[in-house]
């Protein structure tokens, strides 16, 4: 399990699970989002990018609504 914060007033952190593919996003409120076949590439581009929060907005957004992958 990999954890990064993220920063801003909203999210706290992200947590991946490279055994399942998962990708939990923890709140500042408590809440927490799950999405499920994320691609480790995927989360290694909000790992390595200089604003995560935009990188993580941008991949939950486009490619992982309600937590289904992208359509092919």
């Amino acid at each position: 399990m990999n954890m990064i914060p993220i920063v801003s007033r909203q999210i706290a952190y992200v947590e991946y699970d490279d055994q399942s593919s998962s990708m939990t996003v923890q709140y500042h409120t408590g809440f927490k989002a799950s999405y499920s076949n994320v691609k480790e590439d995927d989360y290694l581009l909000i790992v390595t990018s200089t604003n995560r929060y935009d990188s993580l907005m941008r991949l939950t957004e486009t490619r992982y609504i309600e937590g289904r992958p992208p359509a092919q």
